[in-house]
């Protein structure tokens, strides 16, 4: 350590190339010992973790909202899922907490491993299985595989809560010392969902059932396909004793995460959602479920870049853009891989399928063609395209269009926006 504490900080960056990856593990390592024995001093916080391929953000900040309304905690910030991220929740965690609720990322095999010994959770919630971090586990059954382990280190006086519509989550009972607690549509779920509704405009709506008590939970989510973590959150919330009534009141005023089906509603008319946080392949299906059932004058969607899949990529995008041109009245690609799709304009002409490489040309192109009643949806990945420049560009003018950004945070707050390249 001595050594470490004598380098040439003085020469800036240049004198510390090659050097931070070193100090970055020393420190995440002694950090990682500090929080282990940290972790004996919560014995009366009730941790939960949350994992799955999807709706993690959205059931943590849903549970924080219905715990916080009478008890004492803390739940981590944003997205922040990894390693360094538990670290720091875990060690702001103070003994005199009621709870925690913590993320946990898993992107490849054994990676929940250190996460769940730091944790040691008591309740642990799983939204769903897709093929997310396919390259590392190459297929869904491995992925649950991985995911299995937060609910099978649960103590036996603790609860795992698991989607009983997902049949890989659902699995995940065989195993499990705790109590499990199963949430969904299925008939045989412990908490139901009936009487869903969720068409644009109208936000998410059903009717919890937990034996014969029944609520009426009012959303302002985009989307069905948000249920298992609403519903999830309602029956992590049940486990510790919450009314379905009092759920349902809390849940009410919960917000989209940004960058999640979150709604932005322009001056002009014109209505965008931005999915735009992360695009794996196997999420399209959904948001296109969204935009057959959504009610809008005109319905046009904007595909980035996907991910997390095998297989032949441009069929892929091709088949993504035959399923959207079933559903939208206008279909767009950006991105190095739009030209993919250059096969379908072919067969079914430029006037409602286009491709282009830079998100100016779409910016140009959507500002010709919207009008009041339109219905934009931005489908993509951060990292990859930074959609949202399309909803800033409709109102302020921005500088910045750049084609690869290695920022991977949302352009509002960037101070490149204004800065061209």
């Amino acid at each position: 350590m001595a050594k470490v504490a004598r380098l040439p900080v003085s020469g800036g960056r240049r004198a510390l190339s090659g050097k931070k990856p070193l100090l970055k593990e020393m420190f995440v390592r002694g950090l990682t010992a500090v929080a282990l024995r940290y972790r004996r001093l919560l014995g009366r916080v009730c941790v939960i973790g949350i994992t799955g391929s999807a709706g993690k953000t959205t059931a943590k900040d849903v549970l924080n909202v219905i715990l916080s309304t009478r008890l004492r905690g803390k739940a981590n910030r944003f997205t922040y899922n990894r390693l360094t991220h538990i670290l720091r929740r875990l060690l702001t965690t103070k003994p005199s907490d009621d709870f925690l609720i913590q993320e946990i990322s898993v992107e490849c095999p054994g990676g929940i491993d250190l996460p769940l010994r730091l944790l040691q959770p008591k309740i642990g919630l799983v939204t769903c299985i897709g093929f997310d971090h396919y390259t590392s586990f190459r297929g869904m059954e491995n992925t649950a595989a991985e995911k299995a382990k937060l609910v099978r280190s649960l103590p036996p006086d603790g609860c795992a809560i698991l989607n009983a519509d997902d049949p890989l989550v659902l699995a995940m009972r065989e195993g499990v010392t705790a109590r499990v607690m199963t949430y969904g549509q299925s008939s045989d779920a412990d908490l139901r969902a009936e009487e869903v509704s969720a068409a644009w405009p109208d936000r998410l709506s059903f009717t919890a059932c937990h034996g014969s008590d029944r609520a009426r939970v009012e959303t302002q989510l985009l989307g069905a396909h948000w249920l298992p973590s609403i519903l999830g959150a309602v029956a992590a919330g049940r486990a510790l004793d919450f009314s379905l009534e009092e759920m349902a009141a809390a849940v009410r005023g919960v917000a989209p995460a940004a960058g999640r089906m979150s709604p932005a509603i322009l001056p002009d008319g014109v209505t965008f959602i931005r999915d735009d946080w992360k695009a794996p392949l196997w999420s399209v299906t959904t948001v296109l479920d969204f935009l057959r059932q959504a009610r809008a004058d005109r319905k046009i969607v904007v595909f980035g870049t996907f991910s997390d899949f095998p297989g032949d990529r441009a069929r892929k995008y091709q088949k993504a853009a035959r399923e959207a041109l079933q559903v939208a009245d206008h279909v767009v690609f950006v991105g190095h891989q739009a030209h993919m799709v250059e096969k379908v304009i072919k067969e079914v002409g430029p006037d409602r399928l286009r491709a282009f490489s830079g998100l100016r040309e779409v910016h140009e192109h959507l500002q010709s063609m919207l009008r009041s009643g339109d219905l934009v949806l931005l489908k993509g990945s951060n990292a990859a395209d930074h959609l949202v420049r399309l909803v800033i560009a409709r109102e302020t003018p921005i500088a910045c269009w750049r084609a690869r950004c290695s920022r991977n945070f949302f352009c509002q707050r960037c101070p490149l926006l204004n800065k061209p390249e």
